[in-house]
């Protein structure tokens, strides 16, 4: 999905298109890899885009909620990261050890979820996947 692509999915979602967000869109297609708010602001900045880290944060999550982009938790929000995935659902791997990410191509889990026991009526609308472990970098060096 390009740019253009995902600001009118934003558009249509009914949220309003900002030059703010169309930078945020940007800066995130062009990392073509998970970054964090810092690093985006950055790259913000760079390209002469004033922004708060805060108004950052705010787009970011208001990105997330539509499903352009994919936010990594990774333990803490100061070490959040996040991606723009368009149509391309899936999941990562993070290295504890390093930090670095990698992207698991396919989502594991099922299209459908049950409901939980406890609430039969429990809407389900979207999930989170993350695995953790080692790169292959770091593991050879701590062996």
């Amino acid at each position: 999905m390009d740019l253009s692509t995902a600001i009118e999915r934003l558009r249509g979602s009914g949220e309003r298109i900002t030059l703010q967000r169309t930078s945020i869109l940007r800066a995130l297609i062009d990392a073509q890899r998970p970054v964090t708010a810092q690093e985006v602001l950055q790259r913000l900045r760079a390209d002469g885009c004033h922004a708060s880290l805060d108004t950052v944060y705010r787009n970011l999550s208001l990105l997330a909620s539509t499903g352009l982009v994919n936010q990594l938790q990774l333990q803490s929000r100061a070490s959040s990261q996040f991606e723009f995935q368009g149509d391309n659902h899936h999941h990562h791997a993070v290295c504890l050890d390093c930090g670095r990410t990698f992207c698991v191509p396919h989502c594991p889990l099922p299209r459908r979820f049950a409901a939980p026991a406890e609430d039969p009526g429990f809407h389900i609308v979207s999930h989170a996947l993350e695995l953790y472990g080692h790169c292959s970098g770091c593991a050879s060096k701590n062996r």
